[in-house]
């Protein structure tokens, strides 16, 4: 931790030679702190505010008149224990001790190929995508790929006695296209956010 000490002033020195003093307020001046912080202080966990200062946000919105904020807060977080006890006793209605997960995703119903069924639970607006012929392709080639070996023997079956030196990635769209088996216009669902095994995901375009 020395070492880095000895570091930090470094790299603050050769950013002053490239940003104006603006840039260099009560915040970047903390960095040279932070060493020494951990050496007499510890791991950050061990002293971490962050979850009390949260609290402190919440008993404050109890605050309805200026005048008098310390008896609302005291008279809010007694509400709130109080609803908080009563809760863990009612029966047939959600409550902060049932209520799903916030990043919860319900199970899809089974679909016919494994690999259609995926668990994802979309927040956002639905939005449909025409994909052309050669968008189609790769799609073809990873629904055969991750499906179960089980429930597409029969074509890998029937496309090796037809085309035995036939690479199978390449010939495999066409191939399944000439039986009839993929025909018409194919359609995919386009969303900005959705939820996946616990994980929320949200683009780029959306978090802007």
């Amino acid at each position: 931790m020395r070492n880095a000490r000895i570091e930090v002033v470094k790299i603050l020195c050769n950013l002053e030679l490239i940003y104006p003093p603006p840039f260099f307020d009560i915040m970047i001046h903390l960095i040279l702190h932070l060493p020494d912080e951990t050496v007499l202080g510890g791991p950050v966990h061990m002293r971490w505010m962050y979850p009390f200062e949260r609290y402190m946000k919440k008993l404050k919105n109890y605050v309805r008149n200026k005048a008098k904020p310390k008896g609302l807060i005291v008279e809010g977080y007694v509400a709130d224990e109080a609803l908080t006890f009563c809760s863990m006793y009612l029966e047939g209605m959600q409550t902060k001790f049932n209520r799903a997960d916030r990043n919860d995703d319900p199970g899809l119903p089974k679909r016919q190929f494994f690999v259609f069924s995926s668990q994802c639970r979309t927040m956002s607006a639905k939005k449909i995508v025409e994909l052309c012929n050669e968008a189609k392709k790769p799609l073809h080639w990873y629904v055969v790929n991750n499906c179960d070996e089980d429930e597409i023997r029969s074509y890998k079956s029937e496309l090796k006695l037809e085309l035995p030196e036939s690479d199978f990635k390449k010939e495999f769209p066409s191939w399944f296209k000439e039986k009839g088996l993929v025909y018409g216009s194919l359609r995919a669902y386009s969303y900005t956010a959705c939820i996946v095994n616990g994980v929320r995901f949200v683009m780029n375009s959306r978090d802007l």
